[in-house]
């Protein structure tokens, strides 16, 4: 919790949202000694001046609201809050014009204002929050399939939810067991290809796959080597026109594989298989 801060005989616990320092109308109030609802009364009449996102943010979303700790007095979640930025408190405090106010601004500016977040929070906004429960209700589903490894599953969720909201969740993936991250991605010929220098195209990647003794060629397509298990895994697969095989996904660790064992230049390229 941040130090408390006090102005005017006011003691203000710091709120800091998306990095930056903020305060409440209520806490506006209190600091210049104001009675309750005279800086609501004017946000609401001088709202138009200011600019939402850059002088204030006006928070409406039940769950971050409450992630935020903000309750009302008789209980519950506050169906709005709004939080004032140093400019918008700056703007909004002209319409106080008595010798207390001119104090105060300064006390609020020099100490309350001028020690805000130094380090920038990501703040994942009210939709992507939506965004990322959508995304583990999904992933919840995957896990249940039988067959299906919930490591996996969740470490792909983390990823997806990161990179989806920017909130830092894979840093979660440490309690995950290594084998979990390194077998969240599936690759496969196509996409090997392009992860290679120079690139290859998929006929190639197949080619060097068997020369590496990863894969080896069936009636059916390809089949995993023993060798092969360690980079990737072998799922049944149907196709459209209902043929029916295996399907070989490669793990992260084939690429490293590939670019140790083969050079690029390598005179198996050209050849055919």
């Amino acid at each position: 919790m941040s130090a408390v801060i006090k102005i005017n005989d006011v003691a203000m616990v710091p709120i800091d949202y998306r990095g930056v320092r903020v305060m409440t109308l209520a806490m506006m109030d209190a600091a210049h000694k104001r009675p309750d609802g005279t800086a609501r009364r004017n946000f609401n009449e001088n709202k138009a001046r200011l600019i939402a996102g850059e002088d204030f943010h006006d928070l409406n979303q039940p769950d971050e609201i409450r992630t935020l700790g903000f309750t009302r007095p008789q209980g519950g979640t506050p169906a709005t809050v709004v939080l004032l930025t140093e400019t918008g408190y700056s703007m909004l405090v002209k319409s106080f014009t008595d010798d207390l106010a001119w104090d105060v601004q300064r006390q609020l500016v020099k100490s309350y204002f001028a020690k805000g977040a130094a380090k920038p929070v990501r703040c994942a906004a009210p939709g992507l929050l939506a965004d990322a429960r959508a995304i583990d209700f999904i992933g919840n589903m995957v896990a249940k399939v039988p067959g299906a490894r919930a490591d996996v599953v969740a470490t792909i969720k983390l990823r997806m939810i990161e990179e989806r909201t920017g909130l830092p969740a894979t840093q979660f993936g440490g309690a995950l067991p290594a084998a979990a991250i390194e077998t969240a991605v599936k690759l496969n010929p196509t996409e090997i290809g392009k992860r290679l220098l120079p690139k290859l195209k998929a006929t190639d990647v197949n080619k060097a796959l068997i020369h590496l003794g990863l894969q080896r060629k069936s009636e059916s397509g390809y089949v995993l080597t023993e060798a092969g298990a360690k980079h990737g895994e072998s799922r049944p697969f149907q196709a459209k026109n209902k043929h029916v095989g295996d399907q070989i996904n490669w793990y992260e660790s084939v690429i490293d594989a590939i670019v140790r064992g083969i050079a690029p230049q390598h005179p198996l390229f050209g050849n055919e298989q």
